[in-house]
């Protein structure tokens, strides 16, 4: 144990001595730290006798044999067998093994790299290949090439500027505008810096600095082709001035046009479009936010700013996948963001109550289900296009417990809000709670402006006929409210209805004085249960078609409706079911 430890440490030195004397360094014996641990190494292992050859000889060795890469075994394996006793005296056996196992992970060590191969290329080499690469189109590879050559010279402005080159080819604007401007604070007079960085200034929308950078231009050089660029350059500044001073005052449409205008000099501007990505925003002008930080996205792939805009953007959409997955890509460049990190969270609990209130919804778990869609309406009571169709769907769920008040003021709700694709939703479904609750003028009124809405829209022309047919039928004989069912009752439920008022109003079951009224009640009941469980005649009810034959929508209190056929009431068959009152 004690040799493989010692030993891994003398030969992981040795190469690290080596490697300083390939790669140039001057490096003396006397100073390697192996060759002052050597030989109290050797002693502690026992060694005796004749001196053996230690690290310090290695690079002597290395020298007289400079063109045999990957032999570092061979140079190892001399010292190594030198220290085991081949030059000395007897060497315990377990140094020997823990020498050998070193010897091993020392062969995997310097077999692979050659120390015979020069340390660094030279800063022209590296400058001709950076050219190379530029002149081919490879432009990364030209920016990492005038990187090396930059750190090796970093006060040439030359490089600074050729890396510019490199960089705008590459459509990184900022980066080649930051090189520009280390070139010149290098050399102040460097012109042709300055010229590009005026032309560069004003395609990203730095336009201020490029009025500075006219002015020294002018007095550099009178005559610059790029002094043509003056007015383009003050009429940019002068409307990123007014947009400034409208943002300042929360004025997001002017400031959204004055943006606008000066984009139209700075078309490359990453920072302007983001600006008027977000007073678009504020504007609730959430598709024209999606256009400009996309845009800004793709001069700027990993901008935290414009991934977080643009899935705010979607967020307010109702596009919670979209959103997701901008500010997902947003963390992988920073995981800790604060304000990416809350809108994530925010949605992600906002989709788990979705999914949960839409599993109870169609398990029919419908008072579990609107729990959970109004604490998801909670999370965000502001998320207008979440919330709008969350109250429609909780006004329906309402509905069908038959809970009218509450299902029109959900509805109601919802129109509220402020969400274009939910107005018409919302107004129909209003309309339909109102229809339920038998409250048939406001109905009409409400289909009727649904119809103002969108005159074409099917479902508030159908709903219009159908709630004016309920509001002369609720004149007349209203077979629904004869059975005290609502309009939008399932055959099922018309059935059970019509059982329970049977039993009810049977005329055996009333004292004699009764009978006469009971009979009549009881042929009504037959009479709605007869128009209304055929579902072709209930239909032609509903459109406020005469389904009796008498030229109204229901038939008299004696006597059965013209068309149909009763029998008598002790033994009255419908539905395929029979009743024997006792």
């Amino acid at each position: 144990v004690q040799g493989l430890v010692v030993g891994g440490i003398l030969l992981g030195l040795a190469r690290l001595c080596l490697l300083f004397q390939a790669h140039g360094l001057e490096l003396p014996a006397s100073q390697c730290l192996v060759a002052r641990l050597l030989p109290s190494a050797t002693s502690a292992a026992g060694g005796r006798g004749g001196k053996a050859p230690g690290v310090q000889d290695l690079p002597r060795y290395r020298a007289r044999s400079p063109a045999a890469k990957g032999s570092g075994l061979r140079l190892v394996r001399q010292w190594a067998g030198a220290s085991m006793g081949e030059s000395g005296g007897p060497v315990a056996p377990a140094w020997r093994i823990g020498v050998w196992v070193s010897l091993l992970i020392a062969w995997g060590w310097t077999t692979t790299p050659s120390y015979a191969e020069p340390a660094t290329a030279t800063v022209g080499k590296l400058r001709s290949e950076a050219d190379a690469a530029l002149a081919t189109g490879q432009f990364e590879k030209g920016v990492k090439l005038y990187s090396q050559v930059i750190h090796k010279e970093p006060d040439n402005e030359n490089n600074y500027f050729k890396r510019y080159r490199a960089y705008l080819r590459s459509r990184k604007y900022k980066d080649a505008y930051s090189d520009l401007s280390t070139a010149l604070r290098i050399n102040a007079k460097f012109t042709a810096a300055l010229k590009k960085r005026v032309e560069l200034g004003l395609q990203i929308g730095r336009c201020f600095e490029a009025v500075g950078d006219l002015s020294r231009l002018k007095s550099i050089d009178a005559t610059a082709p790029e002094l043509r660029h003056e007015d383009a350059v003050q009429q940019c500044a002068q409307f990123l001035q007014s947009a400034a001073d409208f943002e300042q005052r929360s004025d997001w449409r002017n400031a959204r046009n004055s943006l606008a205008s000066a984009l139209q000099y700075a078309d490359s501007s990453h920072d302007l479009l983001l600006h008027r990505a977000h007073s678009s925003l504020n504007l609730g002008d959430f598709f024209e936010a999606v256009a400009d930080s996309g845009r800004a996205i793709k001069i700027e792939s990993d901008s935290i700013a414009a991934l977080e805009i643009r899935g705010r953007a979607y967020y307010h959409l109702g596009e919670h996948e979209h959103a997701l997955n901008h500010w997902r890509q947003a963390l992988k460049f920073d995981p800790e963001h604060k304000s990416v990190k809350g809108h994530y969270r925010t949605v992600k609990k906002l989709e788990k109550l979705r999914k949960s209130a839409e599993a109870n919804e169609a398990s029919g778990q419908l008072e579990a289900a609107i729990k959970d869609w109004r604490a998801a309406i909670a999370v965000d009571d502001t998320h207008h296009a979440f919330a709008a169709p969350a109250l429609i769907k909780i006004s329906k769920a309402l509905t069908r417990l038959k809970r009218w008040d509450d299902a029109i003021r959900a509805a109601e709700d919802a129109s509220k809000r402020h969400h274009e694709d939910s107005r018409m939703d919302a107004q129909l479904t209003v309309a339909e709670a109102l229809l339920g609750a038998e409250r048939y003028d406001e109905c009409v009124r409400a289909y009727q402006q649904a119809v103002e809405m969108d005159a074409k829209d099917p479902r508030a022309n159908d709903g219009l006929r159908k709630a004016k047919v309920a509001l002369k039928q609720s004149k007349e004989v209203d077979y629904y409210k004869v059975l005290g069912v609502s309009r939008t009752a399932s055959g099922k439920e018309i059935k059970k209805a019509y059982k329970e008022k049977a039993l009810k109003n049977h005329p055996d079951k009333v004292a004699a004085e009764d009978r006469d009224h009971a009979e009549q009640e009881f042929m009504k009941i037959a009479q709605a249960y007869e128009i209304l469980s055929d579902e072709e005649t209930r239909r032609k009810y509903d459109r406020g078609e005469d389904v009796t034959g008498q030229g109204g929508a229901g038939g008299g209190p004696h006597g059965g409706p013209g068309g149909f056929q009763f029998h008598h009431p002790q033994n009255m068959r419908h539905g395929g079911f029979t009743f024997h009152f006792r």
